[in-house]
């Protein structure tokens, strides 16, 4: 078989011959169409000539064969996609059926295990101490608890401790609270634009209420009975409804192709209005005679996902409605719980719930299935006015009628912080974010003017900006944000102030900054990219960005442990670090290099983190501690900076190379020089072990590839350059080349790939060179068990042989 690095080579090139599968699927439902046109064409003449050949029906065999299994194969996404979803859902499920008054008895199990909780062990205590949910079945329950031990056992230690459990529970609501690494990379900035006035509107204008998903805002007055609708980008009035007594609150709905304005009034009646009206020449007109409620409904709130409007009356209950009945729903019960007047009523998805919020100064997140209360949020000395709820960090904020600011953990029922800074009555508050970057900030007004911009990790300010002194003398009544449009703007009576905000980032691309590394987590199914400072996860099937987690200093390479649960980030600092890939939390540091770091390699059989760096050094740290990386030995011999490094656990030996073109073999236990490969002139750019052939393969900055024999390979051939080829450009002259940028191994077939900068993959075998030079395939290594390494690190500070 050819070698000489022009062009791809097959493993066999018998098959390289053949035609793929996926060229046949696609010429094939073309064929079987016809055939299927011909056959039913000829039955229907009551024909029996026979149209169809053995090729045609082996085709037509072939292409049900393909159809099949793409079918098949699409189920099984599907239903991993479900399981993974369905898994998703029931961790935080469980984490809503933790009751906060069991959380002394479930440390007390945990202090009695001396060494922790085991998965048994961790999965009988909380099936003792959980709260009954008949909705989750206990097959279904067990499996996310098991799923629920992976997440928190990240060190992989197969145990759980107390300390990591509670951590977990915290950093749920919290999500890394003030850690550096939590803190978001795309910062919403706002400016100033333009004032306006318009003299139509009423001159005192009490309550201003925007309608989601329009551009419309509803205003009244103190004790009007009038709801005028504005047309805020337009800056036209839409219209005015009159009814028979003050208005108190209004919402906007779209259901069944109608749009929809709800009101409530101090009557105790609720009208409701069809903006669409064909009947009426202004378009809005009153459908049917209005409800009638018990008591007047201060709040209003319309649930897409069961098509119910839910109001808040001024005695604490929370009623239900049903506007194609017209009735208050019989099916669904009243929410009683509150005993003062329901302002904020909202509906919180990922926790499969409803969250209220009233002026007795309490929150209450209601089962929307049951009507049953799952948590009550005490804490605020006053009423409450507005609330916001992040589904990505799972906390909830929430705005006294004063100047309270507080921000709560979801799951446990406890305050986490305030937020101070506000000196006046606040206003409301919007959680809002970056493009793609998940609702990590919080937009907060009071009346006085003041907005804040909070980043709810760090729960720091990151933004003050105040509105113009003229829109301020007239009184703040609300502000409307405008997410697409990019515009926040201020109302007073009659006057409005515009502001546009802005990310940091750009949406199109990946990151504004170079991506220097990107890699698969096969076990969490998601993609990392790391640039500049940051990193950044995406979900696999929508290519949609998960999480952002700020590093601080620019990253230069990472990797994942054997469990694929942390990630290990080298900088141009020299620093190396560990975090948790779930919530970007820094778990523990490792000794650091005195110049940038240039790789970083997790040997996953041995629980080991090598590093290289520019200051010529080659570190092997010791990651089974929980607390700290243990830096176990360093190797130094290079005259210029490493720029690569490989491992293989089954040779036991580890090579670095870089900018001197030599190449150092190491023993992996020992620290030992085994020896030297030389024959690059120029910087060596990337290493790989061909596994199970002890022989290692190379290759530098002028497109040379070499393969070297390394031990145990025969005495003759180690340290020797086995093979030497050009990487040349496809369909190019023999004398352009390419430089090989990355390289893998595939042992199960004898072949390598590599990846140049031109972008080219080529597959090549070295089953030639392992005959020629009669080199023998290393057994596969046992694998120690974790048990196994714990015991060989006590009392050691080195890995024996």
């Amino acid at each position: 078989m050819s070698f000489d690095g022009s062009r791809p080579v097959s493993p066999d090139p018998d098959e390289a011959e053949k035609p793929t599968a996926h060229n046949d699927a696609e010429a094939l439902p073309d064929d079987a169409a016809r055939i299927r046109h011909y056959i039913a064409a000829l039955a229907a003449c009551g024909g029996h000539q026979k149209l169809v050949s053995k090729g045609e029906n082996k085709r037509v065999q072939k292409a049900a064969e393909v159809k099949e299994m793409a079918r098949e194969k699409n189920l099984v996404e599907r239903r991993r996609e479900r399981q993974k979803k369905k898994n998703k859902q029931t961790v935080v499920d469980i984490m809503m059926l933790l009751d906060t008054n069991h959380l002394s008895d479930i440390r007390q199990e945990f202090m009695e295990a001396e060494d922790g909780l085991t998965l048994n062990s961790f999965v009988r205590v909380m099936l003792k101490y959980l709260s009954k949910d008949e909705s989750i079945n206990t097959q279904d329950l067990v499996a996310s608890l098991c799923e629920l031990f992976a997440q928190v056992d990240v060190n992989g230690d197969a145990t759980m401790e107390w300390d990591e459990f509670y951590g977990y529970i915290h950093e749920q609501g919290m999500a890394a609270g003030d850690d550096p690494a939590s803190m978001t990379v795309s910062v919403m900035k706002y400016n100033p634009k333009c004032v306006w006035e318009d003299r139509v509107l009423p001159k005192k204008s009490e309550n201003v209420v925007y309608y989601a998903r329009t551009d419309w805002i509803g205003i009244n007055e103190h004790n009007s009975a009038k709801l005028f609708v504005y047309d805020i980008v337009q800056r036209r009035m839409v219209h005015t409804l009159q009814h028979k007594a003050a208005v108190l609150a209004s919402e906007f709905i779209e259901v069944r192709g109608k749009k929809l304005i709800v009101v409530s009034t101090c009557d105790y009646g609720i009208t409701i209005w069809d903006t669409q009206s064909v009947w009426e020449a202004s378009g809005f007109a009153e459908l049917q005679p209005p409800l009638t409620a018990q008591e007047s409904q201060t709040s209003l709130f319309w649930d897409e996902s069961s098509s119910t409007l839910y109001s808040g009356g001024v005695n604490g209950t929370v009623n239900t409605w049903d506007l194609f009945l017209h009735d208050a729903k019989a099916s669904a019960p009243k929410l009683l719980g509150h005993k003062s007047t329901v302002r904020v009523i909202t509906d919180i998805p990922s926790l499969n719930g409803m969250l209220t919020a009233s002026l007795d100064g309490t929150m209450i997140l209601w089962d929307k299935m049951t009507g049953k209360k799952r948590k009550t949020y005490r804490g605020h000395r006053n009423g409450i006015l507005a609330v916001a709820f992040s589904a990505d960090l799972k906390i909830i904020v929430s705005a006294g009628i004063t100047d309270e600011l507080m921000v709560w953990n979801s799951f446990v029922e406890k305050k986490l912080s305030d937020l101070v800074g506000h000196k006046a009555p606040m206003l409301g508050l919007h959680v809002v974010g970056g493009v793609g970057d998940g609702a990590f900030q919080l937009l907060s007004s009071d009346k006085s003017g003041i907005f804040k911009v909070w980043d709810l990790r760090s729960l720091e300010c990151i933004q003050t900006f105040s509105c113009d002194p003229q829109i301020c003398t007239a009184g703040i009544r609300a502000y409307v944000n405008l997410a697409h449009k990019n515009v926040v703007i201020a109302v007073s009576p009659r006057r409005f102030e515009e502001f546009e905000f802005s990310y940091s980032n750009t949406p199109e691309l990946t990151d504004d900054q170079e991506v220097v590394c990107a890699f698969y987590n096969e076990t969490l199914d998601s993609f990392v990219t790391a640039a500049g400072g940051h990193l950044r996860v995406w979900e696999s099937s929508t290519g949609a960005l998960q999480k952002t987690f700020t590093i601080g200093t620019p990253i230069v390479c990472m990797c994942f442990d054997d469990r694929q649960r942390k990630f290990f980030i080298g900088d141009a600092n020299g620093d190396v670090n560990c975090y948790n890939y779930l919530n970007g939390v820094l778990m523990k540091e490792f000794e650091a290099h005195s110049a940038e770091v240039s790789q970083i390699t997790y040997c996953d059989e041995d629980k080991c983190l090598l590093t290289t760096s520019w200051d010529r050094s080659l570190c092997i740290h010791d990651d089974m501690d929980n607390d700290e990386g243990v830096l176990l030995r360093t190797m130094k011999g290079h005259s210029k900076d490493i720029t690569c490094m490989a491992n293989s656990f089954a040779l036991k030996l580890v090579a670095t190379s870089g900018a001197d073109g030599h190449i150092l073999v190491w023993h992996y236990g020992l620290g030992l020089l085994e020896g030297i490969c030389k024959g690059h002139s120029q910087d060596v750019t990337q290493l790989a072990f061909l596994d199970p052939h002890p022989m290692l393969l190379s290759s530098d900055i002028l497109g040379n590839i070499a393969i070297w024999g390394v031990p145990p390979a025969p005495v003759g051939v180690r340290f020797t350059c086995l093979c030497r080829v050009k990487n040349i450009l496809l369909d190019e002259a023999p004398h352009v080349y390419s430089v090989v940028l990355a390289a893998c191994t595939f042992p199960d077939l004898a072949v390598f790939a590599t990846g140049d900068e031109a972008g080219d993959i080529k597959i090549r075998s070295i089953n030639k060179i392992v005959n020629m030079f009669e080199v023998p395939e290393v057994p596969p290594p046992k694998i120690p068990t974790v048990q196994e390494l714990r015991l060989r690190r006590r009392g050691v500070t080195t890995i024996p042989a």
